[in-house]
């Protein structure tokens, strides 16, 4: 049991930073607005809603990226590709033509090392065992701090407003692994530490 439950405990501190996967329909009829935006390293699946034949293809000048699902017939068969470039994508049918399936997958930049570390937090010392340390980014400016333990259990909550450092008396806590979660409006950043 608490095997399964810090297994489910890492997969949430950990699903936030995962590429996330877009399902779409394609069938004849669709219309010509089967538009998507999302982020770099996203990826699109396009499942047939009929047994006709298409392809999903990229509109040759008009797609940063080049991809072309080959003829599919087949009502349930799937089509899947990751956009990796920042940019429009218009795409269509091969057979059908754009007049009648097509669309455009937007692909947003994601984060880049600079524009992150403005979200980032930092913790002193680590491991610590009398007092942990918390450096603030400057656009966090109040929510909420939450520690759990490896087992997933909160132990410890503050809200804080305006403050660059806090600190966290962690004396009386057990030896071992925690996780700290800041969230600040839309922002949220864990880190773990260890208690000696």
């Amino acid at each position: 049991m608490k095997t399964k439950l810090l297994l489910l405990t890492l997969f949430g501190f950990f699903a936030a930073n995962a590429q996330t996967t877009y399902n779409l329909d394609w069938f004849m009829g669709i219309g010509t607005n089967v538009d998507l935006t999302i982020d770099q390293g996203d990826t699109v699946i396009w499942t047939w809603g009929d047994a006709a034949p298409h392809t999903v293809e990229n509109e040759v000048g008009n797609s940063v990226e080049t991809f072309n699902s080959g003829i599919i017939t087949g009502m349930g068969e799937t089509y899947s590709y990751t956009f990796t470039v920042v940019g429009d994508n218009r795409y269509l049918c091969g057979i059908h033509g754009a007049a009648s399936m097509s669309g455009t997958i937007t692909v947003r930049e994601v984060l880049g090392v600079e524009e992150n570390n403005l979200n980032k937090i930092s913790l002193y010392p680590n491991p610590a065992s009398s007092t942990l340390n918390l450096v603030l980014s400057k656009n966090m400016q109040s929510g909420e701090i939450a520690v759990y333990d490896i087992l997933g259990k909160q132990i410890y909550s503050e809200e804080f407003e305006s403050k660059d450092n806090i600190s966290i008396n962690i004396m009386g806590w057990n030896t071992g692994s925690y996780f700290l979660k800041v969230v600040s409006g839309e922002n949220m950043q864990t880190e773990r530490f260890i208690k000696n």
